[in-house]
């Protein structure tokens, strides 16, 4: 008995929801749109209702979608811009980097086109290179300016020296060369004995021909004629 009595109120229950429903909705049939001052309050409550949620789907749309997709798009041009800055960063820091050292080799190559010869310094050369052959224990026999090479920019000056010592006397004539206050670049040489009577030394003594360059600027004075040195 309790449960079909339970049954019971739950069916009264439904059917008194169905009935307010109904009666809800039959107000909105029979109301007069043009006298909103006659409408149940609970009608009114609900049409005001409706038209606030109406406004702020209209409005979301509206207003706040194309702020969004606005708000999006700043965002990419921003990323955008900000990878463009970095790039642009990198590249100038590269640039002053490369800049620092462009100008540290152009420092450099000053230095190294200080140690060419001009024209009129090629007789001083020549006179440089005797004094430390004999300053390095060799007799110079002769030295020799060959025909000059011209390059891209500049002129090589190859030179021949004939001398004759041993061989630690030979190893400073080289190493001296290398400090002078121009550029002078041993390239090849030849070395042969040279024959003694009595056929007893201590120290052999040898005859060398060396190979030898120098440079200088195109745009110079012609080439200069071969100058003979001795010691």
């Amino acid at each position: 008995m309790a449960d079909q009595d339970a049954l019971v109120d739950f069916e009264d229950k439904v059917t008194q929801k169905k009935r307010s429903l109904q009666d809800f909705l039959d107000q909105f049939k029979s109301l007069d749109a043009n006298n909103y001052g006659s409408w149940p309050t609970v009608v009114k409550i609900t049409s005001w209702a409706f038209i606030f949620i109406f406004i702020c789907i209209l409005g979301y749309f509206v207003l706040i979608v194309s702020v969004l997709e606005d708000t999006s798009t700043a965002q990419a041009q921003e990323a955008n811009l900000l990878n463009e800055y970095q790039q642009k960063e990198s590249k100038l820091r590269n640039s002053q980097n490369y800049d620092k050292q462009l100008k540290v080799m152009r420092e450099n190559f000053d230095q190294q086109l200080q140690q060419l010869p001009k024209e009129s310094e090629i007789a001083g050369l020549v006179e440089d290179i005797n004094r430390t052959g004999l300053q390095a224990g060799l007799k110079l026999k002769n030295i020799r300016l060959e025909n000059e090479v011209k390059q891209d920019f500049f002129v090589e000056q190859p030179i021949t020296i004939e001398a004759t010592g041993d061989y630690h006397s030979f190893a400073r004539f080289v190493s001296n060369l290398a400090v002078l206050s121009r550029i002078v670049n041993v390239g090849d040489f030849s070395i042969t004995a040279v024959d003694k009577k009595n056929g007893k030394v201590e120290v052999p003594e040898l005859n060398y021909v060396i190979k030898a360059k120098t440079y200088r600027y195109l745009g110079d004075a012609k080439p200069t004629t071969n100058q003979k040195a001795g010691g």
